[in-house]
């Protein structure tokens, strides 16, 4: 007996590449969803600043001093040093990858260390939100905001300073802590049906409510 298939929606996007088969950014995110049964978000934090490479078009170069996620599958959270990033590749590829501007950034900087883009089946969240509100440059503290009632923790700037100063512990604290605000975000769309942003910390911001389908 055959294994049974999950059929997935395609996006228009597909029909603009040469490759025959979809890429995940190709896939209406309902389908990825249908998909996998298991999600990981994942956040990483890197040894240098963006001005310090040459700009946004060498991200691959930063180099990274710790990597984090969740798993859902078992419940846990995990943290990876550089030499350990293998191990959170090989994880990558067997889940839903789940995270903020992951597409953006973090991926792209962890092609250097063997991560294939296109082995992944990735939801970013920013992106979708984006796509949803036509706002660009949707900060994951505005929405972690209106969303929990709390921003991050710091500043990845200050990620960047504690990697030189080889305070390696405070960059796990830190990047576990964004990898938290991001899983609950994402886990309280899917059980609302709806995400709500935030953009200033001010008492009397406004908040906007946006409808989102992530189950």
């Amino acid at each position: 007996m055959s294994a049974p298939t999950t059929r997935v929606k395609i996006n228009a996007s597909f029909w603009r590449h040469m490759s025959c088969v979809p890429f995940s950014e190709d896939v209406i995110p309902s389908s990825l969803f249908l998909k996998h049964r298991h999600f990981l978000v994942i956040d990483i934090e890197t040894q240098k600043l963006v001005q310090e490479v040459g700009g946004w078009d060498h991200v691959d170069q930063l180099g990274i001093s710790v990597a984090c996620a969740y798993d859902s599958k078992t419940d846990q959270f995990m943290s990876y040093r550089e030499n350990e990033i293998k191990n959170l590749i090989e994880l990558c590829e067997e889940r839903l990858v789940v995270g903020y501007n992951i597409r953006g950034f973090d991926l792209p900087v962890m092609v250097p260390y063997g991560l294939d883009p296109k082995r992944l089946d990735v939801f970013d969240i920013m992106y979708d939100l984006e796509a949803l509100t036509r706002q660009r440059f949707l900060k994951l503290e505005a929405v972690a905001r209106g969303t929990l009632g709390t921003g991050k923790s710091a500043d990845g700037l200050l990620a960047v300073e504690w990697w030189k100063a080889g305070q390696v512990q405070k960059i796990i604290d830190y990047c576990l802590q964004d990898v938290k605000v991001t899983r609950d975000i994402f886990q309280f769309g899917r059980q609302n049906g709806y995400v709500k942003i935030q953009r200033s910390a001010e008492a009397d911001a406004k908040v906007t409510s946006v409808t989102v389908q992530w189950n």
